[in-house]
């Protein structure tokens, strides 16, 4: 098996792409492998003025203060307490940390690109743009969250926030 300079494996000539896959509201998603650095419990939080609702705040990683934002509430999701299930997805998108709080971490997994199906055209939870496709694994249909775009609304939104309460 050989790998790419982008991580994916191409095993006869078959693009393969890791996800890590996670529930959120009773729905599977699934992110990049690439972009994830880690998986950990819930943490101390220190909360952040002046932020969007699904900004938690930010924790202490190893020295390293990492944002911590709520997937459910930028996703227009039910909220749900913390529980034993509930972990932080710390990943890095084009050299920033970040994390993103969902409520389980099911599996990592392996999906043949060729077979990721296009976002269908239905009404759906989530933004269709925060959408990548869909992947299915046994009897499983996996979400595919679109990780730049959801990262790049996440900070829209931030600086949008930060406008309104300057003006």
């Amino acid at each position: 098996m050989a790998t790419g300079i982008s991580g994916v494996s191409k095993e006869n000539s078959i693009e393969i792409v890791q996800f890590v896959c996670f529930k959120l509201a009773n729905e599977e998603y699934g992110i990049d492998i690439n972009c994830v650095q880690e998986v950990l419990r819930p943490q101390q939080i220190t909360p952040m003025p002046q932020m969007p609702d699904f900004v938690l705040g930010v924790m202490n990683i190893r020295g390293i203060v990492v944002p911590v934002f709520d997937l459910r509430r930028k996703l227009h999701l039910a909220m749900k307490e913390l529980d034993d299930y509930s972990r932080i997805i710390l990943i890095q998108l084009n050299g920033v940390m970040g994390s993103y709080l969902v409520d389980e971490v099911l599996d990592n997994i392996k999906l043949d690109g060729s077979k990721i199906d296009p976002t269908p055209d239905v009404k759906m939870s989530i933004a269709r743009d925060c959408v990548r496709g869909l992947g299915m694994v046994d009897k499983r249909i996996i979400v595919i969250i679109d990780h730049q775009t959801v990262d790049a609304s996440i900070l829209k939104d931030i600086q949008e926030k930060l406008v309104s309460k300057r003006g």
